[in-house]
């Protein structure tokens, strides 16, 4: 499912401060539930095994009123590398966009024309490409950078679900919840910069219909909000999972 979330990337790119120390107690239960999600998800060595993963994918995006279908494929590789080709359709006619993020470097096709990323726009990029590198699961046992807190437990789709608050210093939080019976990632609560407004906004994320694909579970379907409104709407067609991509996959486009 992560890797699908990072598709959001082509459609635009609280600054966190360190969160307090979680309670011994409280970070054993955040500890626990991560636990179960991973071995839930395929265990932590499927999971490590299968950091690049390329997704063909189809959906759509509501922007401004608009229903804009899309269709196209996301290459992704650890926290901050991702190369989107993704073909929309909009008022009869089709472009299409690539998006590059290559560690400290970034850049928007659109067309024939190259934009750099600027500060701004390569900053949200590489927070967004974070939050999906942590909703993946793979590192939040493994890394210490991480700091694990309950949130209670909410209902996504009728159905109970367990929070967790994922914390690390400089980033913003990215609150998971799994549902509480499978242990399946149901929902990933962030704030990310809107595109279009460029102010800042609750996204949360609905991955469902999860497939085993080589060994690891990945949600086939997935839908966004922002502050509550329908943001996008995807599937993915074909998954791919590698342990890398060769060298020159992230550059220029």
């Amino acid at each position: 499912m992560s890797h699908l979330r990072r598709a959001l990337l082509a459609f635009g790119f609280v600054v966190a401060v360190g969160a307090p120390a979680a309670r011994a107690d409280d970070a054993a239960d955040a500890k626990a539930i991560v636990e179960k999600a991973v071995k839930a998800h395929g265990g932590q060595e499927n999971l490590d095994k299968f950091p690049a993963t390329t997704t063909a994918m189809k959906g759509k995006v509501h922007v401004m009123g608009m229903e804009i279908p899309f269709t196209g494929e996301v290459l992704t590789q650890g926290p901050d590398k991702l190369k989107l080709d993704l073909e929309i359709e909009a008022g009869g006619m089709k472009l299409r966009i690539m998006n590059v993020l290559a560690g400290d470097k970034g850049w928007n096709k659109l067309g024939d024309a190259v934009e750099e990323l600027d500060k701004d726009k390569l900053a949200e990029a590489r927070e967004q490409a974070y939050a999906a590198w942590v909703s993946t699961l793979a590192p939040l046992l493994k890394d210490k950078q991480f700091t694990l807190a309950t949130v209670g437990e909410i209902k996504v789709n009728d159905k109970p679900a367990l929070g967790v608050k994922v914390s690390s210093k400089g980033r913003r939080d990215v609150d998971l919840y799994f549902d509480k019976e499978t242990s399946m990632l149901v929902k990933v609560e962030t704030r990310v910069k809107d595109d279009s407004s460029g102010q800042e906004v609750t996204e949360e994320n609905f991955p469902s219909e999860y497939k085993e694909v080589q060994g690891v579970k990945q949600a086939m379907k997935f839908t966004v909000k922002r502050d509550g409104k329908p943001f996008l709407d995807g599937e993915a067609t074909e998954y791919t999972l590698a342990d890398k991509f060769p060298a020159d996959t992230f550059v220029k486009p």
